[in-house]
């Protein structure tokens, strides 16, 4: 029988480590945090951790070592004086870091083992690094009592952060190490009007919901817009203009692919849209 995983998460106040922790206690792994964050998920999850498998550690209580699994989550700083650690370098162990597409920064991935940039997550709760500038501006914009307006031509890939959480416990349950490099985000582009539209709409239902005043429009049924999806790979013998590059939508195979070779189901996000559009505008209705 394979030894159930060991994995460390470091990053889990915000909203990816939050749908990772919460994914990961579904499993029967052994989750490793900080004291901080072990005490908190220990009460907040009291019931999951007595009738599940997963067990809960506190990092002083099991430090690093060779076979296990490292995530850590968003821009640091990440701590390392809670456990006694002298830092991440640990012969065997893999270290894999998570980061939001919309920061620019060089990272020394010397230290590395996988590198993932998510591009276009929708979190579910208000997580000012991994929320999108973008969507952050039409919120204000709706909050204001205005309309969402369109920022240039691009395009959108959401994903929420449950089929993120979903692909990432795949992989760390599996033996397959992550790949050195990684992207994610979703397989359908979103044409910022498309999106606006979906918005706007969610947004006067749940402001609806809130006071109680609610209308027969709020109350139809619309339509979601067409999307199609795309080809998960990009042929590299088609060329593109610049514009049409800037929608290129990031290069999913690897991810796909270790997926695939995992469970035979490759990336499939399965959260609607407009589920976690729902979810990522709800702390944002005043």
């Amino acid at each position: 029988m394979r030894q159930a995983p060991v994995i460390h998460i470091r990053g889990f106040d915000s909203s990816i480590g939050h749908a990772l922790v919460e994914r990961i206690l579904r499993t029967n792994a052994n989750l490793v945090l900080i004291p901080e964050h072990y005490q908190e998920v220990s009460q907040h999850y009291s019931t999951e951790l007595e009738f599940g498998e997963c067990e809960l550690h506190s990092s002083t209580a099991v430090p690093f070592s060779a076979g296990h699994r490292l995530m850590l989550i968003g821009l640091g700083p990440f701590d390392t004086a809670s456990d006694g650690s002298d830092g991440f370098d640990v012969d065997g162990l893999e270290v894999v870091l998570v980061t939001p597409a919309h920061f620019e920064f060089e990272i020394d991935s010397e230290w590395l083992d996988s590198l993932i940039v998510i591009h276009d997550v929708l979190p579910r709760i208000l997580d000012m690094t991994w929320r999108s500038p973008l969507f952050e501006q039409w919120m204000k914009q709706l909050n204001a009592g205005g309309r969402p307006v369109e920022t240039g031509a691009s395009q959108q890939w959401w994903v929420s952060d449950i089929d993120v959480a979903d692909a990432f416990v795949r992989i760390l349950m599996s033996d397959e190490p992550f790949p050195v490099e990684l992207k994610v985000s979703g397989r359908r582009a979103w044409s910022q009007s498309q999106t606006i539209e979906e918005l706007s709409l969610l947004y006067d239902r749940t402001l609806a919901g809130k006071t109680g005043e609610f209308s027969i429009e709020h109350l139809t049924a619309a339509p979601s817009p067409t999307i199609e999806v795309e080809s998960l790979r990009v042929s590299p013998s088609t060329p593109m203009s610049v514009e049409e590059n800037a929608q290129q939508r990031p290069e999913l195979s690897p991810l796909h692919d270790v997926l695939h070779r995992i469970d035979g189901d490759g990336w499939r996000p399965l959260v609607p849209i407009r589920t976690a559009l729902m979810h990522a505008l709800v702390d944002y209705v005043q």
